[in-house]
Order: C-alpha cells, then structure tokens, then sequence
C-alpha cells in the first residue's frame, strides 16, 4: 500500500519533483517502457508486461490525439490508451473510453451520431469509426469477444504485418507501438477509408477557410503520410467527402430529436403511428 504523502509539506522545487513522479506513474513515457523497449516489429506490444508498469487510472486524457485503446483483463474492463509519447491504464472499457471520446468532441450520444454516419455514407455499418475534426479511431471486435473493440486510429497506422495476407495483422502505428488486429488488410483499408471520410465531414463542418476542392484528402486531413495511409487516401479529393458543410450536425439533431420522442413514447407505452 501507498503511503499517503501531504504535497503541502514539500519545497517548490519538492512539489515539482513530487508531481512530476506522480503523473509519470500514471502516464508515463513509452520510451521509459520495458515493454516498449523489447517490443519486436512483427510482434504486438506485451501487453502484461505493460501493465506491470502503470498506475491504473480512473480516466483518460480526451484532450491529446488517441493513438489506439486496447482492452484489457480477464473480463475487459480495463484498457490502455496509447498516446503519441505516453500511455494510460485506464479502469475502463475500451468500448466506453470510445463513446466518451465522441462526447468530449462532439457532444453528441452514440445512436445518433451512428444513424447520422450511416446516412452520410449510405450504407448501414456495425463497425462505426468514432471521429472528430483532429483523428478518428476505429474499431475492430475481439473473436473470442466479439462486443468488445480494439480502437486504432488509420491516421497514425506506419506499416501492417501479416502472413500470407492471412489475420491477425499487426499494426505498427507511427509512435511505435504495434497492435495486433485480428483481420486481414483488405478490410482495413476499408474501414480507414470510412473513417478518413467521417474525419473529413466533421472537420468540414468547422471550416472557415475556403478550401481547394482539388486538395488530397491526406492532406486536408492533416494525418501521417505513409505507405499504408497513401494507399487508402490515393485519388481521394476535398471534393470527395460526402454532403456538404454544417449538415452533419443538422442532421445529427434530427436523428437525435427522433431518438428522444422514441424513447419517450416507448417509456408511456403509446403507439408510434395512428391514423387520425
């Protein structure tokens, strides 16, 4: 057991020092990471090792770029959050870290962000990209638990490794970490382009500029430019991103407001539809 220790007692210098341990044990740098240090290219990182090193958390910082979430536990409950240089343990699900990162952002709830985004893309999605205007993360199920999700972000994804095209993948990100993922390539380059697009729609909506509607999606979006992401980006243009500025939010509200009137009507046992 920790022993509890008054801040209050120390020197300014002390004070520094003291926090400075302090957030380390919670968010501490991959570099001072064994399980960083030994990870092999076509091996994902160790996860239990990791967590020999970390401080477990109750939150994450929804403030920096996400970089991936992995679940973690016997039961999932607990999940890293891999940050450019840093990372968390976070008491938490990956699939609830995911929801609130969309709320930090966007302010809106999961079902109606979900019909939104499949009203925008025309196409009815179980695997839906959470996104806002600076990344996007996407998820992949577990086989032995296929309602939790690994989230990745496609904008920060350097290489992919695989046997003969064959899962699972393992997918090196740009800060180097490596996450195994278990699909093959092919649909994740699809499920990177939708969340690039979803990306590109909601960093749309807050555009003050004009843009040059010749300009690469890669580039307006402003993600690492490597082999893997310029191959899904690849004769993608501005012009290419579904709908057009400010309807995203609009939209989300309609579906929204039909959510709270479902509820409400489900809730008071009305029917839905009467002829007059």
């Amino acid at each position: 057991m920790k022993e509890y220790v008054d801040e209050y007692l120390f020197s300014a210098d002390d004070k520094k020092q003291w926090k400075k341990s302090r957030n380390e044990a919670f968010t501490p740098k991959l570099n001072n990471l064994l399980a960083y240090r030994i990870e092999q290219p076509n091996r994902p990182i160790d996860l239990a090792q990791l967590y020999k090193e970390i401080t477990i958390s109750t939150q994450a910082n929804f403030k920096e770029e996400i970089y991936a979430i992995i679940p973690y536990g016997k039961h999932y409950t607990q999940s890293f959050v891999f940050y450019k240089d840093n990372v968390r343990l976070v008491d938490s699900s990956a699939n609830l870290l995911a929801e609130k990162c969309l709320d930090h952002h966007l302010h809106m709830d999961f079902e109606g962000y979900k019909r939104t985004l499949n009203f925008f893309l025309d196409k009815e999605m179980n695997a839906i990209p959470i996104a806002c205007s600076r990344f996007s993360l996407i998820p992949f199920s577990l086989t032995s638990k296929p309602a939790v999700y690994c989230w990745v972000n496609p904008g920060r994804i350097e290489n992919l490794f695989s046997q003969m095209n064959a899962s699972p993948t393992i997918t090196q990100l740009t800060n180097g970490v490596n996450v195994a993922i278990e699909r093959q390539q092919r649909p994740i380059f699809t499920r990177m382009n939708r969340a690039f697009l979803t990306q590109g729609i909601l960093k749309r909506d807050i555009e003050t500029q004009p843009i040059n509607v010749t300009m690469s999606l890669l580039e307006y979006l402003n993600i690492s430019s490597t082999k893997v992401t310029r191959k899904v980006t690849k004769n993608i243009q501005y012009q290419h991103i579904p709908g057009f500025a400010n309807d995203f939010h609009r939209k989300y509200q309609e579906f929204h407001d039909a959510l709270v009137i479902e509820k409400w009507l489900d809730t008071k046992s009305l029917p839905r539809n009467e002829n007059v």
